[in-house]
């Protein structure tokens, strides 16, 4: 569900940017097609998927993914039109509720057609690597370290907040 989340944020962001030129010939900021090949190139040269592992499984992962991303859609819309009474918001409520078990049951769907032709361990990786795709997007350019070099300098940071709280 998470992953779902971060997922639909980084396109609603991806679409707010795309309205707004880079100041670069009006380019957009936001490239769907160049995201979805840099989520597609990270996943699969994380989780190792050959040639022909990768043409089986992203069409499915992708088909996954628009799914649950109508879905958000549909949750963002009940949110933003529900009416303050007790009887719209319990009503708001339980379609959102359904709408998520709707999504997780995409989801293991999916999931049990992709491991038909992908190995579990490839699968559990791309699990993973997407988690860390989309926590590096989410972080942004600015924060973004190659892994292994949040070195010493975080560690500074730490101890000095930690300084500054005994103080108070």
């Amino acid at each position: 569900m998470k992953k779902f989340l971060m997922t639909l944020l980084l396109v609603a962001a991806g679409l707010c940017a795309s309205a707004q030129p880079n100041g670069q010939k009006g380019q957009p900021l936001f490239d769907p097609q160049k995201f979805q090949q840099m989520v597609e190139e990270s996943l699969t040269k994380a989780a190792c998927l050959t040639a022909d592992e990768a043409k089986a499984f992203f069409p499915l992962y992708n088909d996954m993914r628009e799914r649950q991303r109508k879905m958000g859609v549909q949750i963002y819309e009940l949110k933003k039109n529900a009416k303050g009474d007790a009887k719209s918001c319990t009503e708001a409520i339980q379609k959102i509720n359904q709408l998520k078990v709707e999504m997780a049951e995409v989801e293991r769907d999916t999931y049990k057609r992709i491991l038909k032709v992908v190995p579990a361990e490839k699968v559990f990786k791309v699990m993973k690597a997407e988690d860390d795709f989309h926590r590096r997007m989410v972080q942004g350019p600015r924060n973004r370290r190659p892994q292994g070099q949040q070195g010493q300098q975080g560690q500074r940071r730490h101890n000095g907040d930690h300084r500054q709280q005994r103080e108070r």
